[in-house]
């Protein structure tokens, strides 16, 4: 089981997430990185997921590092 995890409050808003990942990743209307289908955990985008997808590129070109993903509670980043 994947968990995905996006801290809100740090994003820039690049858009590299939604650039390489768009079946998870959107830029909401103030420009802030959001996970589709997510719940909202404070300030995070929390989702669960069997896959990783492209999750992990995603988390990987993220140029400050605000995209977590984790397999089994380890974080893989």
């Amino acid at each position: 089981m994947f968990k995905l995890v996006v801290d809100r409050d740090r994003c820039t808003s690049c858009g590299s997430c939604e650039d390489l990942c768009p079946e998870l990743f959107e830029l909401d209307d103030g420009g802030i990185s959001h996970i589709i289908g997510s719940k909202r955990v404070e300030n995070n985008d929390e989702l669960e997921m069997e896959e990783e997808k492209c999750s992990l590129d995603a988390a990987e070109s993220c140029p400050v590092m605000i995209i977590h993903v984790y397999e089994n509670g380890e974080d893989l980043l």
